[in-house]
């Protein structure tokens, strides 16, 4: 089996590739501009273990939510890819789902809140058991109902969210540990169905509307 993962939805950005039971991976800093140098690294860690897209089965990206430029570099990219080879299987990730993933391999007494820093005072949200299933549907919740979140609370190092009492980290390993165990529960997502997790409205559309409120 070989499957390529990306998460381009935050920051730093990973590309993981599983070939021959094992996993290599490139992970780009927040430096590096994505849009640049995502489909470079691709090509590199796929070019460096002689593997073309041809001979991937399966390829999963990470939805958001997150950044919308990176959410549609990543969705984009799988897509540009897909259309090389469409035997390939798509996998689509949740980044709320990835944290829970990553939280309950040591962590399993108790229900959750995963977060993330949806800028401006909000955060987007997903609560999960302690097998990291779904309760709830993810959602953003705006500054004044924040505090409606009580018990275990999980974050991104990255976020520094006062309110997390876990912190987290993305890894490389982790985004394939998650993809392969999509896969081995059969959770495939037709391309047309490969879409955004947006939840909020980009900077753009905002301004947007303060503009027009103004006028």
């Amino acid at each position: 089996m070989r499957v390529l993962a990306l998460n381009t939805a935050f920051s730093n950005s990973d590309v993981a590739l599983f070939y021959d039971d094992k996993t290599d991976y490139i992970s780009l800093e927040s430096s590096a501009k994505q849009s640049e140098n995502v489909l470079v690294c691709t090509n590199d860690i796929l070019n460096r273990n002689n593997v073309k897209i041809q001979n991937i089965d399966t390829m999963a990206v990470v939805v958001g939510p997150g950044s919308f430029t990176g959410i549609r570099i990543g969705v984009g990219l799988v897509k540009g890819m897909y259309t090389a080879n469409k035997n390939i299987k798509l996998v689509s990730i949740c980044s709320l789902d990835l944290m829970a993933h990553i939280f309950v391999k040591t962590n399993k007494k108790n229900e959750f809140w995963c977060v993330l820093d949806a800028l401006s005072g909000n955060i987007f949200v997903c609560k999960y058991n302690n097998q990291g299933e779904r309760l709830t549907e993810p959602q953003m919740l705006t500054g004044e109902n924040i505090n409606e979140l009580s018990g275990t609370i999980v974050g991104l190092k990255s976020d520094n969210l006062d309110m997390s009492t876990n912190q987290i980290e993305f890894s490389p390993q982790a985004l394939m540990s998650f993809a392969l165990n999509k896969i081995e529960n059969n959770d495939f997502t037709e391309e047309n169905k490969l879409l955004p997790i947006y939840l909020r409205k980009s900077q753009a559309e905002i301004g947007l509307e303060n503009a027009n409120k103004k006028n």
